[in-house]
């Protein structure tokens, strides 16, 4: 997630909820087209997982570990390398075949890796395209394990998940693990996001919309652990035990239909916004790269700094991630997929 930092106050990287305090207070009646939201977050305490989310649990740690052993971009290009690896061999054991784009970023060869889940009797010689992505490249100074290691293991386990049993008609699944979101690479011609989405809109696929994997794995259960800047405050909850789902006002609808088979199928609490593109912080994740590429897009987040004390620093370990709850989410998203793919 590009930091939020730079070039600008405290506007959250691809965190996304907060950067609505001038909409909120400008928009009046507006503000409701921005933050209502169909169906109902999960209500209550959470059900005591099941056998097969405590294992899927315990997946989602072991790729997190694995892909925050160290710092990964083009800075250290071994390592960055061996998080690619991992994550192809990983893709490849469950039995698909990994497409790789390969492009030169500051004279290292950098790649995106891609896997299809096609539907196994598709209605359409050539069905519309959902990509899911998530970049597995960490900011420098930190291993990112929730940014965002936690959004590449939670792709992954999409990925067995669906290719065991893919959607019998409807879209094809695209599933892309990106390079160089971070700096100093987020918005320019090296961002791993934007090389697969300008290389889509020069094939002329019909892409229906694209969900980015961000910051996925922190979870809070005290009052006052989820912070926004007022009045944002009035209107969250202010316990950060949610997932965010994110887009701009052109992807409204495909916000809408997301968290709306979230919220039918997923036994965690769901929190979504979508905003004006010139608000900061609403576009900045992978989500970006296909809004410029004219797709509808948006990010899957658990609002990064705004809840998460350790974004982009040395602290940001496996061992701080909540990792049921990122079972949680994992499958609300893989049953989301299932519906809203059901259908061509």
């Amino acid at each position: 997630m590009r930091n939020p930092f730079r070039g600008w106050r405290a506007t959250a990287g691809g965190a996304v909820l907060a950067p609505l305090l001038g909409a909120v207070a400008l928009a009046g009646s507006g503000a409701g087209y921005m933050l209502k939201m169909p169906g109902q977050s999960y209500p209550g305490a959470l059900p005591a997982p099941t056998a097969e989310e405590k294992l899927l649990a315990q997946r989602l740690h072991a790729h997190v570990e694995r892909l925050a052993r160290s710092e990964r971009n083009t800075s250290r290009p071994a390592d960055l390398e061996a998080a690619a690896e991992y994550l192809e061999t990983t893709l490849s054991g469950f039995g698909l075949s990994v497409r790789e784009q390969a492009f030169m970023a500051d004279g290292v060869r950098v790649r995106n890796l891609e896997v299809s889940i096609p539907p196994r009797a598709p209605r359409l010689q050539a069905p519309p395209v959902l990509v899911v992505g998530a970049h597995y490249d960490s900011a420098r100074g930190t291993p990112g394990a929730n940014d965002n290691a936690s959004g590449c293991a939670a792709l992954l386990e999409l990925a067995r998940g669906l290719h065991n049993a893919p959607p019998v008609h409807g879209h094809e699944i695209r599933l892309v693990l990106f390079v160089n979101e971070e700096a100093p690479y987020f918005g320019t011609g090296e961002m791993g996001s934007l090389v697969h989405a300008r290389e889509l809109r020069k094939r002329g696929e019909k892409v229906t919309g694209m969900l980015s994997l961000e910051t996925m794995g922190y979870y809070a259960q005290q009052k006052g652990s989820q912070r926004y800047p007022k009045p944002l405050d009035r209107i969250y909850p202010d316990t950060g035990n949610f997932l965010g789902f994110v887009a701009d006002l052109g992807s409204r609808d495909l916000l809408h239909r997301v968290i709306q088979a979230f919220r039918g199928h997923a036994s965690l609490p769901s929190e979504g916004v979508a905003a004006p593109a010139s608000l900061r912080g609403v576009d900045w994740s992978d989500h970006w790269a296909y809004r410029q590429a004219g797709f509808p897009a948006l990010m899957v987040t658990d609002t990064a700094f705004y809840r998460y004390p350790y974004y982009h620093t040395p602290e940001d370990t496996a061992d701080k991630l909540d990792y049921e709850r990122l079972a949680l989410a994992v499958r609300g998203l893989e049953l989301s997929l299932r519906a809203m793919t059901a259908a061509d």
